[in-house]
C-alpha cells in the first residue's frame, strides 16, 4: 500500500519533546488561513510505499507525529502506518481537522484503527480567531489533544493540558517553544532536520 506524502523531518512542533514527523500530502478541508497551504494538492506529494516509510520513522529513536495535509483523508495507508509503527513499540500523536465525535459516530474501519491504536489525536480544524502566540503543539486553541488511551480505558473523552506552554533549551543553548514566550527577537525554529 502507498501513501502520499510531503516531508518526514524532525523538530519541536509536533507535540512535547522533539519527535519525528510525518507530513502527508493533500487536505480538501482547506480551512481559512490555514498554515499549511502547500500540503492541499495531494499531486504536489510522493508516494511512498507505508513500509518504506515506517522503516524511515523507526530509523529515528523518537516518537511520532502523523500531520498534514489531512492524514485521515488516506485513513487505510495511515492506519496500516500506526499499527507497524505501534507494534515497534513508538508513541503516535496524529493530527486531523475532523472532530472526535465525527470519528466515532460514523464509523469507517480505517479510521476505527486509527483510534484505536494511536496514542494521541489532536482534533478540530484550524481556527484562526482562536489563534494567539501562546498556543503551543496546536495551531488554534480549539483543537483538542486527546488521550486516546485514557479514552479507550475509560470510555470518557480525556483531553490533555496542553494550555501551559513550554520553553525548551536545546544542547546549543538555543531557545524554542511558544511564540509568545519569546517576543523578544530570541525565536528560535522548533523544526530539526528534513530528513526526506
Amino acid at each position: 500500500m502507498t501513501i502520499q506524502i510531503a516531508t518526514i523531518q524532525t523538530g519541536y512542533t509536533d507535540g512535547p519533546g522533539k519527535r519525528v514527523s510525518l507530513y502527508v500530502q493533500g487536505c480538501t478541508l482547506r480551512c481559512p488561513g490555514c498554515q499549511s497551504p502547500s500540503l492541499w494538492a495531494k499531486s504536489s506529494g510522493k508516494t511512498m510505499d507505508v513500509e518504506v516509510v515506517a522503516q524511515t520513522l523507526l530509523a529515528y529513536d523518537l516518537p511520532i507525529t502523523i500531520i498534514g495535509g489531512e492524514p485521515l483523508q488516506q485513513a487505510p495507508a495511515v492506519a496500516l502506518l500506526i499499527k507497524r509503527l505501534k507494534t515497534a513499540g513508538r508513541h503516535v500523536i496524529v493530527y486531523t481537522g475532523y472532530v472526535y465525535e465525527e470519528l466515532v459516530q460514523a464509523p469507517i474501519a480505517a479510521v476505527t484503527d486509527i483510534l484505536y491504536f494511536a496514542d494521541v489525536l489532536v482534533d478540530g480544524r484550524y481556527d484562526a480567531t482562536q489563534d494567539d502566540s501562546f498556543v503551543q503543539y496546536r495551531g488554534s486553541r480549539n483543537q483538542r489533544p486527546i488521550d486516546l488511551v485514557t479514552t479507550r480505558t475509560t470510555g470518557v473523552l480525556t483531553v490533555l493540558d496542553w494550555d501551559e506552554p513550554e520553553l525548551i533549551i536545546l544542547e546549543n543553548g538555543d531557545l524554542v517553544g511558544a511564540e509568545g514566550l519569546l517576543d523578544d527577537g530570541a525565536y528560535t525554529t522548533m523544526c530539526g532536520e528534513v530528513i526526506r
